[in-house]
């Protein structure tokens, strides 16, 4: 004897079960795109150029790199006013050729002690040159050494260009 469809238990409805199959493997491919979406994705590592060899205390700066291309690419850095004098806002500008080359951010921290700066965020001042804000911390000692730190990006690669200098406090310690 067959059973009217209106009175068939729910689970032999034809397709009953294969819809709830579906609805589950579309929920969970939901949940695993919205996880992949919301961890974040390790930053790419950015790599870091040798320590310059000059002093940007006493003279300008210049990195200069070949493009894959063979067209140099340069930055050239100094500061429009010297010496930087710790607890006084300093101005650190930057000229560049190429124009994939564009700077970012300049931090400082200490090398003797353990002391730094939030970094600078570079602006654009026209004619491929940029301007970046820095203040060096007070320090309790009469000489100290700075690392300067230039995040640079070209053609989308962020690279670290370290640059080393000393400020003096003289008369100010005993």
């Amino acid at each position: 004897m067959k059973t009217p469809a209106s009175t068939r238990p729910p689970d032999s409805v034809p397709g009953g079960q294969l819809g709830d199959l579906l609805g589950l493997l579309l929920t969970l491919l939901a949940l695993v795109i919205a996880w992949k979406l919301a961890v974040p994705r390790p930053a790419a590592p950015v790599a870091t150029l040798p320590v310059a060899a000059c002093d940007l205390q006493r003279e300008s700066c210049r990195l200069t790199l070949d493009d894959v291309t063979g067209i140099d690419l340069r930055i050239d850095l100094h500061l429009p006013e010297r010496p930087i004098v710790p607890n006084q806002p300093f101005t650190i500008e930057g000229h560049v050729t190429g124009s994939a080359v564009r700077l970012l951010a300049a931090e400082v921290h200490g090398v003797d002690v353990d002391v730094g700066t939030p970094p600078g965020t570079f602006s654009g001042a026209g004619n491929d040159t940029y301007r970046a804000l820095l203040s060096l911390p007070f320090c309790t000692t009469s000489r100290t050494t700075w690392q300067m730190t230039i995040l640079l990006s070209i053609d989308g690669r962020d690279l670290k260009w370290p640059l080393q200098f000393q400020t003096e406090t003289v008369g100010l310690h005993g």
